[in-house]
């Protein structure tokens, strides 16, 4: 059961990485501005820091957008700091704050997805192994 659960997991944090990975590479770099910062508290009552930036697109759209992840204890931007952001051109509210999302690196979404991809296997291996 917990070797699922841990597949699961791994499995949205794939999907995660993919997403980041796209929009980093393929998406359309802008500059925005931050609009205010979201606070928000994680699984562990712990504050989080998420930018909100308003940018626009080639055809004048303002778009308004949260930053994927979040900062612990306090955030390194302020309302109306300029930014550099990308986002995915069909879905302009998918974005990465570049410099800001290091959380959203693939490299740690990546590494994170290996380590538990590999431990579920390994709990799901022993389950069907066992007398």
């Amino acid at each position: 059961m917990f070797g699922s659960a841990t597949g699961t997991l791994a499995g949205c944090l794939a999907r995660e990485t993919h997403r980041v990975h796209v929009i980093r590479n393929r998406g359309v770099r802008t500059t925005g501005w931050v609009d205010r910062i979201r606070t928000d508290t994680d699984g562990d009552g712990d504050l989080q820091h998420f930018p909100v930036v308003r940018f626009e697109l080639p055809d004048g759209t303002e778009i308004e957008a949260g930053s994927a992840t979040g900062m612990p204890h306090s955030c390194s931007l302020a309302p109306g700091d300029p930014v550099e952001t990308a986002y995915h051109p069909r879905q302009p509210e998918n974005i990465v704050i570049i410099g800001f999302d290091w959380p959203a690196n693939p490299w740690v979404f990546g590494l994170c997805t290996l380590l538990l991809g590999g431990f579920s296997a390994t709990m799901l291996w022993d389950g069907f192994h066992m007398p």
